[in-house]
């Protein structure tokens, strides 16, 4: 499956295979949704470039395991294709080729895993879980100015933050995820725009630091090659 990408094609694109779309098209969209799915990120970059991620699960509920994700930007008889290698074995998750992109696909990646991940730990609809992210993504949540480490420099950046499921009006079937985190952490500065998501669900314990599950994708490295 291949999408084509002008901006507002790629919007759609990317909320409708993520499960996100509006119930009402007519609302503002919001600066996180517009920094996350509508910005520019990989037009500027010379194809063959491939952008590395660094996968990282850990957290008291199940083992800890580290993978990689990887997106390919390639050309081929002038065509510009974007494809996206979303871990590896039994935990690939399928992310179709898209034509001419400029939203990085890395991030439909994770959370198209994280979303499987819930549905898979709870028993609750993949739907739901998708719309619990767009409506707190269209509540608005403000970018709070950091500073990120890429390859031995620090480079402004913006960090975006929402929990989902606090307000959630079906929290009793999901008491123990009640508390999770979504971070994402953007910068113009970086090939790609996505440095870094996270998702933390707390696991109760009494320090009150320690993590139930820990869900953690950094930029790792940009190439020249397919």
């Amino acid at each position: 499956m291949k999408f084509r990408n002008t901006l507002p094609a790629l919007l759609c694109a990317l909320l409708v295979h993520a499960g996100m779309a509006r119930a009402e098209p007519s609302q503002e969209i919001t600066e996180a949704e517009k920094q996350l799915f509508m910005n520019d990120q990989l037009s500027g970059l010379k194809a063959p470039t491939t952008l590395s991620y660094s996968f990282k699960r850990s957290g008291s509920q199940e083992a800890a395991f580290q993978d990689t994700v990887e997106v390919r930007i390639s050309e081929d008889k002038g065509a510009r294709k974007v494809s996206t290698s979303c871990l590896s074995g039994a935990r690939k998750t399928e992310i179709p080729e898209i034509d001419s992109a400029q939203s990085n696909p890395a991030l439909m990646c994770f959370l198209e895993r994280d979303i499987r991940e819930m549905e898979r730990l709870t028993g609750g609809k993949s739907n739901y879980f998708r719309k619990r992210i767009r409506l707190a993504l269209s509540e608005g949540p403000k970018g709070t100015p950091v500073k990120v480490s890429f390859n031995g420099k620090m480079v402004d950046a913006k960090e975006y933050r929402i929990t989902p499921y606090t307000n959630d009006p079906n929290k009793q079937k999901f008491s123990k995820y009640l508390g999770k985190t979504y971070l994402f952490v953007l910068s113009d500065a970086l090939p790609g725009g996505l440095y870094r998501v996270d998702t933390v669900v707390p696991d109760g314990g009494k320090d009150g630091k320690s993590a139930l599950i820990d869900e953690d994708m950094v930029l790792a490295g940009v190439s020249a090659k397919n």
